[in-house]
């Protein structure tokens, strides 16, 4: 039980109490408006000269937001329900429409940020377009062909009816809308806005308007209308006591003279008083002047009250702006001065009074050159040129920096922010200059660019200095460089250099050659050791020229014998045809040797093609070697060979035999191997 009582009052302390409020005070509203203007003798109750709910329920979703149309569905169906006697259907109908038109309305201001206030002219208008001309045109529309479809009217009478119901709904939304916004606008703002009407002057203003706005027009709307007078406009006596009310209490003021104008006027043609009738054919003629009038009414008090409260607000500004920049100008830690076009001081600022050494009618109308501004700088340069080009120009000079001068004769340096003041035509008038005082800032700044100059040469002297160390650091490093990559692959090198500690590769198929010079022995006995080395030195680096063209890889030099290899480090898949290549190159070289030297020499070659492995041994004197059987059975090519002849094994043979021409020397007895088929190779064939 307590469970079931728990459960019940949470479900009553989550309904939101006040929404429900708010939708049954709509509701309420909406049908007690449509009950009194329904009851107002003579009105038909499906089209009434002035429809009050339209307004309602449009001023409800602009003020409380488009959640709130039940409360507009809820009046409606009530008060057709209630007071029409129609059918349930036709009520959620008609309540459909009346939901429609509101939010429609609100949809169309929210697209134009409309404000509720009504303080600015363009919601006013928005209001009067949006509100009332456009958004009104869908109840009557839907609302009369309704009553048409179910037998209500004939249709004979559908453009009539809508035409009333259009009228009707527009001088409701004009009429209510605005005073329920503005009136709640100022409800909830009491405690946060200054009202103006304090005095008992204001009081008394209020009451005598009041009166009389209500005199005059009961006067004329409830009078039965003398026919000398009938052709009188008497239906515009209250409109100047209206636009008094506006100019001199604002939009309350406004939208209570023309609720009360209104009210009286319809009071009255209900009656059978006032000017419509009188003028008018008949009824409908006298109620469509009446709407005709009340609208001008309305919509020129309410773009007047906007034009009065928009005049206002900017005259509130302005001085709220001259406050400020009243306060601004006296209090602030700047020099502020105003110039004429000739350079006569016009303002200076409490600050600047006290900068100088002038008082202010001691500076006024003097010329700033020869008081505050020196004829000429410490540097030489004309200030009078400089304040005449500044003044022809300011768009030109919206910042400066010069010497002035204060009373005293000191100089001191103020840094200018300058703002030309043009007239009303457009024309320029003068200038504005907010100076600021950077004597100290200077003073240091040409401290510091001395010390900078003291700077800048030392670290030029320690920049010089340490460009030739590093020059000299990197000729000794490409010499390192060099030096490195004479000895080792420049793969290896790089290999080497990034901190590998052992290198030792396997490559699966690789070309070896081994060189001799024949007869180098002999001929070391005969030359002295200067003229030996000079010549191997000249046939080496021939042969050392020729593996750099060819893309191979010099491995060592042991006395006479030179040796090369093709496909490492990096890898290439022509390395056998390269070393062919190599090879009878290196026979034409020591041909041309030999006729160039008056010397007898020949070289003896072999070559074989197969895996090894590669690296470098030892931490002193390291070099980069080969290892395995291809390159014990190249060092047998060579050494079992002829001397001008190259000697191939069979496997090189077979890679090159496409391409070159070979002789086969038969089976040979080779140390270490056996009996092998060598071949000698030629020629390369011609394609």
């Amino acid at each position: 039980m307590n469970q079931n009582k728990n459960q019940f009052m949470r479900f009553i302390q989550s309904i939101n109490w006040q929404y429900l409020g708010k939708i049954a005070v709509i509701a309420f509203a909406y049908a007690l408006g449509a009950k009194i203007a329904s009851s107002i003798p003579g009105v038909n109750k499906l089209a009434t000269c002035v429809w009050p709910p339209a307004g309602i329920a449009q001023a409800a979703v602009l003020l409380f937001g488009r959640r709130l149309w039940p409360g507009i569905a809820l009046g409606v169906f009530f008060y057709e329900t209630l007071n029409l006697k129609i059918s349930l259907i036709n009520a959620t109908i008609s309540a459909f429409c009346g939901c429609l038109q509101a939010l429609c309305a609100f949809t169309l201001l929210q697209q134009f940020k409309f404000r509720p206030s009504l303080a600015r002219l363009i919601d006013v208008v928005n209001l009067i377009f949006c509100g009332a001309v456009v958004a009104t045109q869908i109840n009557c529309t839907l609302g009369t062909l309704r009553l048409c479809l179910t037998g209500l009217i004939d249709w004979r009478e559908y453009w009539e009816i809508r035409w009333n119901w259009y009228l009707g709904d527009t001088l409701g939304v004009l009429i209510f809308t605005p005073m329920l916004l503005i009136f709640y606008q100022k409800i909830a703002t009491r405690n946060q806005q200054i009202i103006k009407i304090k005095t008992l002057v204001n009081i008394i203003l209020c009451a005598i308007c009041l009166l009389l706005l209500i005199i005059v027009s009961w006067l004329v709307y409830t009078s039965k209308t003398n026919s000398n007078l009938s052709g009188y406009p008497l239906e515009y006596l209250p409109f100047p006591l209206v636009i008094w009310a506006t100019i001199q209490f604002g939009q309350r003021g406004a939208v209570l003279a023309y609720f009360i104008v209104s009210s009286i006027a319809i009071w009255g043609g209900s009656q059978g008083g006032g000017p419509f009738i009188a003028k008018a054919i008949n009824i409908n003629q006298a109620i469509l002047f009446l709407q005709a009038f009340m609208s001008v009414i309305v919509i020129t008090s309410l773009l007047l009250a906007a034009t009065v409260a928009e005049r206002a607000s900017a005259e509130d500004l302005l001085r709220q702006s001259e406050v400020k920049y009243r306060e601004l100008v006296e209090n602030a830690n700047s020099i502020i001065l105003k110039l004429d076009t000739e350079g006569n001081i016009t303002f200076f600022n409490e600050f600047a009074q006290n900068f100088f050494g002038y008082r202010e009618e001691e500076i006024l109308g003097k010329h700033a050159v020869g008081t505050i501004i020196p004829q000429t700088d410490t540097a030489g340069n004309d200030l009078a040129v400089l304040l005449s080009n500044i003044l022809n120009n300011p768009e030109q000079y919206t910042t400066n920096e010069n010497e002035s001068m204060r009373r005293s004769g000191s100089r001191v340096c103020v840094s200018w922010a300058n703002k030309p003041l043009f007239d009303a035509a457009g024309k320029f008038a003068g200038l504005l200059a907010i100076g600021t005082d950077i004597t100290d800032r200077r003073r240091a700044e040409i401290a510091l660019c001395k010390l900078n100059e003291e700077l800048e040469s030392r670290v030029e002297e320690r920049t010089n200095a340490l460009n030739e160390t590093l020059n000299a650091l990197r000729v000794q490093q490409a010499q390192s460089e060099r030096l490195l990559l004479n000895i080792l692959p420049e793969e290896i090198a790089n290999r080497l250099k990034r901190g590998d500690s052992t290198i030792a590769d396997t490559f699966a198929d690789v070309t070896v050659l081994f060189a001799d010079i024949v007869g180098f022995t002999q001929l070391s006995a005969r030359v002295s050791p200067t003229e030996l080395v000079a010549l191997l030195n000249d046939i080496f680096s021939t042969f050392d020229n020729l593996a750099e063209r060819h893309g191979l890889e010099k491995i060592k030099t042991i006395g006479d014998a030179y040796m090369v290899v093709g496909g490492l480090p990096i890898t290439r898949p022509d390395h056998a045809e390269a070393i062919a290549e190599m090879a009878l190159d290196m026979q034409q070289a020591i041909i041309e040797f030999s006729n160039t030297h008056n010397q007898d020499f020949s070289i003896r070659i072999g070559i074989n093609t197969g895996p090894v492995v590669a690296g470098v041994i030892g931490i002193k004197k390291f070099i980069y070697d080969l290892w395995g059987d291809t390159v014990n059975t190249a060092s047998r090519m060579e050494s079992h060979g002829s001397p001008g002849c190259i000697q191939v094994t069979s496997t090189t043979y077979h890679k090159l035999r496409e391409k070159y021409f070979f002789e086969n020397r038969g089976e040979i007895e080779v140390k270490g191997k056996g009996m092998m088929t060598t071949y000698l190779l030629q020629c390369r064939k011609l394609v």
